[in-house]
């Protein structure tokens, strides 16, 4: 069994009230697919840049923040299973998760792509 950390790719941290034009801008400009969201010191959720870009289009999202549109922050250390964070994923119905090495600091994010899963949990 491969552990999880293998599959993590980095991860860049935006802070909670940052507009959705900035992050979509900020992830396309520095190539990210995702972006941990922290709010006053704590991190609270996550954004993926295709989910951003599918709400953008179909409505008007000028003024929102990442926070409205962020999904739930699930984490998994890095020494688990691939196994382990897929079914995670699917219990909390997210598309991507969290890995941290065992003090808890973050390494990056794992999701369905980089595990080799071919089926989305969304």
């Amino acid at each position: 069994m491969m552990a999880i950390e293998k599959f993590a790719s980095p991860t860049p941290t935006l802070d909670s009230n940052t507009s959705i034009f900035d992050t979509i801008e900020y992830l396309i400009i520095n190539d990210c697919d995702h972006a941990f969201v922290q709010h006053e010191g704590d991190m609270v959720g996550i954004v993926s840049a295709d989910q951003l870009l599918e709400s953008y289009k179909s409505q008007d999202m000028s003024g929102a923040t990442i926070r409205e549109y962020m999904g739930p922050f699930v984490t998994i250390k890095g020494n688990e299973p691939k196994s382990r964070a897929l079914e995670l994923m699917s219990e909390h119905d997210v598309e991507c998760i969290a890995v941290t090495n065992l003090n808890g600091v973050l390494l990056g994010v794992a999701n369905c792509s980089s595990l080799g899963s071919s089926s989305s949990v969304l």
